[in-house]
C-alpha cells in the first residue's frame, strides 16, 4: 500500500518524465492496450466516475485506476480528482500494490506535458502561464522546469484570492519569479509556455491573444462538452493529442471547435508518440502555436505506478498488505 507520502518520496520528476515519455512511444508503436476510459455520469449532477485500465509490452505493466471528478471538492478542501491505483501482476493478474491515484495522476499529468513541452515549446521559452490553482496546476509548476530554465511564472486563479494563496504556498519551494497575474488576457498575451489545469466548462481566455511562437499544454478538459481554449486558438496551432482516440472521443476543446466550424476533425496532426518516434513532425519554426491536448490516457498511469512499485520494492517503502 503506497500513500501520498510514500509517492513523494518514491516519484521524481524527471524520471516520471522519462518513463511517460517511454509510455508515448509505446503507445504509438502499438505496444499497449489502453482503451478510451470509461466515464459514468452520476445521475442528478455533475460529477463523474472514471476507470481507465491499460496493459504495456514493455517494460510489462498491468493496472487500472479508479477515479472520480467531484468539481465540488474544492470548497470541502478536497481534491478534485480523487482516485486509486491498482496495479497487478501481467504474468498472474494477482494485485500489486495499490496506492493514490491522485498524486499519481498528478506528477504523470504533469510530466506528460514536460514531454511536449521538451518537444514542441521553444528552447528559449522564459515565462510560464498557470491557469488554476489546484493540485494539477502546482504540480505543473513543479515538474516544466526540469524541461525549460524558466525565469518567471504568471498564475491565474478563479479569484485573485485563491491565486495569491497558491502563489505565498509555493514561492519558496519553486524557484521562479511567482507573480499572480492581473488577468487571463495578461498570461494569454505574455507567456511563452501556458498550462491550463483547471475545471472551466468555457474558454479562459481570447485565442487571438496568443503570440506566435507559443506553446500550450490543455490539460483540464475531459468531455466533449467542456473546454479550456477556444476555437480561434485551436485554428490557429498545431494540434497534437496525447492519443487520437481519447481526444477525439472526449476533448471539447477540439470537438466544439469542430462543431462551431473553426477546425475540421482533420485539423488533429499527430499523437505526442508520433512526433517522439519520427513519424510525424511537430513544430516546424518559431513562429508556430502549439497546442498539447491532453485528456489522460491509462498508459501514462500504469508507467508511473510500475517505476513507484518497483523503487518501492527496492527502497522498502510502503505499508505490506496481504490481498490474499
Amino acid at each position: 500500500m503506497l500513500s501520498r507520502q510514500d509517492l513523494s518520496r518514491l516519484l521524481d520528476p524527471a524520471s516520471v518524465i522519462q518513463a511517460v515519455e517511454q509510455g508515448f512511444r509505446a503507445y504509438s508503436r502499438g505496444d499497449t492496450v489502453t482503451p478510451v476510459r470509461i466515464q459514468l455520469e452520476l445521475p442528478d449532477r455533475h460529477d463523474v466516475l472514471l476507470v481507465m485500465p491499460c496493459a504495456v509490452r514493455e517494460p510489462a505493466a498491468l493496472g487500472t485506476k479508479l477515479a472520480a471528478v467531484y468539481r465540488g471538492n474544492a470548497a470541502r478542501g478536497l481534491p478534485t480528482v480523487p482516485s486509486v491505483y491498482l496495479l497487478s501482476d501481467p504474468d498472474t493478474g494477482l494485485p500489486l500494490a495499490a496506492m493514490d491515484g491522485t498524486y499519481l495522476t498528478a506528477i504523470r499529468t504533469a510530466a506528460a506535458s514536460a514531454v511536449a513541452t521538451r518537444v514542441l515549446a521553444r528552447s528559449d521559452s522564459e515565462v510560464l502561464g498557470i491557469f488554476g490553482t489546484g493540485t494539477l496546476a502546482e504540480f505543473h509548476l513543479r515538474v516544466l522546469p526540469v524541461v525549460r530554465a524558466f525565469h518567471r511564472a504568471l498564475v491565474k486563479g478563479r479569484t485573485t484570492e485563491a491565486a495569491q494563496r497558491f502563489v505565498e504556498r509555493l514561492r519558496a519551494d519553486v524557484p521562479l519569479d511567482l507573480r499572480v497575474a492581473a488577468s487571463a488576457d495578461e498570461v494569454a498575451a505574455q507567456a511563452d509556455v501556458i498550462v491550463t489545469a483547471t475545471t472551466a466548462l468555457e474558454p479562459l481566455f481570447d485565442g487571438r491573444l496568443v503570440r506566435p511562437g507559443t506553446h500550450v499544454n490543455a490539460v483540464g478538459a475531459f468531455t466533449p462538452t467542456t473546454r479550456e481554449v477556444d476555437g480561434r486558438l485551436v485554428a490557429r496551432a498545431i494540434l497534437v493529442a496525447d492519443t487520437h482516440a481519447g481526444v477525439r472521443a472526449e476533448a471539447g476543446d477540439l470537438l466544439l471547435a469542430i462543431a462551431e466550424g473553426a477546425v475540421g476533425p482533420e485539423h488533429l496532426q499527430a499523437e505526442l508518440g508520433e512526433i517522439l518516434l519520427g513519424v510525424k513532425p511537430g513544430r516546424r519554426s518559431a513562429d508556430d502555436i502549439t497546442l498539447f491536448e491532453s485528456v489522460g490516457a491509462a498508459f501514462e498511469d500504469a508507467v508511473t505506478a510500475r517505476l513507484a512499485y518497483e523503487r518501492a520494492r527496492a527502497q522498502a517503502i510502503g505499508t505490506p498488505f496481504s490481498f490474499w
